[in-house]
């Protein structure tokens, strides 16, 4: 395999995994082993042999051999996923408010999704709620989550800020929610430096928030 191919397996997809660099070589001699530094689509990092990925024999980190039954296209299962990934993949945009700060996925969530789902269809899952740490500063497991609307996940979430509003102390949601805005006009005011007074005088128009 030439230099040039090796380098354009970067950012190349196989299966669930994502190439993301070239990691050290293995092997002894004149032909040492070329592998690669791969992203599971289920968050896992794991490093691959070109061979391996070229032939197709190696698609996913393993997860894949794991029959857990039930459809890898039901959001439940995308949830699972998108946890594990803000908590394991260093290069998830949202990695620096997960694992980046030391939120991790308990052990018997991590790699069993059909123990995530029982725990989900017994404490209320709905396709309309989405998952939320109780404690933000605590990991992901039975004990500290719940499923909630949007509006609660909001006003929980660690980085949130808080605003002062005729002598209350408010999140974004809650201000939002009192001042009869959507919470992405509100949050686009707030972006674009309009003043706590210039904010609550104005009505919201139709498509304010798009734009």
């Amino acid at each position: 395999m030439s230099g040039k191919l090796q380098n354009d397996l970067i950012g190349q997809e196989f299966g669930s995994l994502t190439v993301l660099h070239r990691s050290n070589d293995s092997g002894n001699g004149k032909k040492p082993v070329v592998k690669w530094d791969c992203r599971c689509e289920c968050g896992s990092l794991v490093s691959v042999k070109s061979d391996s990925l070229l032939s197709g024999h190696t698609h996913s980190c393993g997860c894949k051999k794991i029959k857990h039954g039930y459809s890898n296209k039901e959001r439940l299962y995308q949830t699972w996923k998108n946890m594990k990934r803000r908590c394991n993949d260093p290069t998830n945009k949202r990695y620096s408010h997960y694992g980046g700060r030391g939120i991790t996925v308990c052990s018997e969530w991590e790699s069993d999704y059909s123990t995530f789902r029982q725990w989900a269809m017994m404490s209320g899952y709905d396709d309309v709620l989405t998952i939320d740490r109780i404690n933000v500063d605590g990991g992901y497991s039975p004990a500290n989550c719940r499923w909630v609307d949007a509006k609660t996940q909001a006003n929980n979430v660690s980085r949130n800020r808080v605003f002062e509003y005729n002598g209350k102390k408010l999140t974004m949601a809650e201000l939002a929610d009192l001042l009869k805005l959507s919470y992405p006009t509100l949050q686009h005011r707030v972006e674009n430096g309009w003043s706590m007074e210039r904010i609550a005088a104005t009505p919201q128009r139709g498509m304010e928030q798009c734009n």
